[in-house]
């Protein structure tokens, strides 16, 4: 549990034991992301299930309250093997988001601020000084303004998101079938973490985020249509 008593802002991280609020969790994804209902499953399942110290995924989900009310979530990840982070979902209710915790720092500026520092520890338990940077995919032009506003780059691709991740397989949520896969185009980037500047032009890193994000965690193969046809853009 993180807390700021400033504010009474406390965070319950639901993943490997924090079934308890799953629900409040819940309610409020269903809420903010109505089209994306089809994760929720994967996300009790999460929470119920012990946590896998092996696993190339360390996963975090945030159930972010004021005085007691839910107002918020985040659920973002730590790819061990890449030592990349990336982050999946992150609403705050709109009545909430303009609190401001220091002069320069309103509430959602500080909860991504506060996913980053969990994302270095991560990175230090498992032998770095610090992530590369944390992934975003991004669906709307606005939502993109404000990341940029939070130190977001975006990365020169045509990128599409794959509808299915390769969690869904693992927890017998749901069959995938990758012949038949939908797909969304989408901006993709990432955030600068403290101390850790990148340049998005670099092709290294721009490949070194699509296999994180389409191999490791969607679970496509590396000679996949449409990694290939992002490399190719890449490095042409």
């Amino acid at each position: 549990m993180l807390e700021i008593k400033e504010i009474e802002l406390v965070i319950h991280d639901l993943v490997g034991g924090g079934a308890a609020h799953i629900d409040d969790y819940l309610g409020l994804y269903n809420e903010l992301f109505p089209e994306y209902i089809r994760y929720m499953p994967l996300m009790r399942w999460r929470a119920e299930k012990p946590v896998d110290d092996s696993a190339q995924e360390k996963w975090h989900q945030w159930l972010i309250l004021i005085k007691d009310k839910p107002i918020g979530i985040i659920g973002f990840l730590y790819n061990r093997n890449r030592n990349v982070g990336i982050l999946m979902d992150f609403a705050i209710r709109p009545e909430v988001r303009k609190i401001q915790f220091t002069e320069d720092q309103k509430l959602p500026l500080l909860i991504l601020r506060m996913a980053m520092r969990q994302l270095v520890d991560d990175s230090l338990a498992n032998g770095h000084a610090s992530p590369l940077f944390m992934i975003a995919e991004v669906e709307h032009a606005s939502l993109l303004r404000k990341y940029v506003e939070y130190g977001y780059l975006e990365f020169p691709v045509e990128y599409y998101e794959p509808s299915y991740p390769l969690e869904l397989t693992q927890a017998s949520v749901e069959s995938k079938n990758l012949d038949k896969m939908d797909y969304k185009q989408m901006y993709l980037g990432a955030f600068q973490l403290p101390g850790r500047p990148f340049d998005p032009n670099n092709s290294e890193l721009i490949k070194t985020a699509l296999f994180t994000i389409l191999v490791d965690h969607y679970g496509l193969p590396a000679d996949h249509w449409l990694i290939q046809k992002m490399l190719i853009e890449i490095f042409e």
